[in-house]
């Protein structure tokens, strides 16, 4: 199976990104309830891709 590892680091970087620009946004003041719930998924999809980083660092 190919190496995935520079994709998931790509997608945990782009959804950190994207979470940080959602909590910009409540900062601000100017959110709704869906940017709080997408700064949440988005967290958690970053969470869950660092997750499966460091879990395969350590099986090699």
């Amino acid at each position: 199976m190919q190496n995935r590892k520079f994709y998931r680091i790509i997608l945990a970087v782009a959804s950190f990104v994207f979470a940080g620009l959602n909590a910009y946004q409540i900062i601000k003041g100017e959110y709704e309830t869906m940017d709080v719930a997408l700064m949440v998924v988005f967290l958690a999809i970053g969470i869950a891709y660092l997750f499966i980083l460091f879990r395969k660092d350590k099986a090699e």
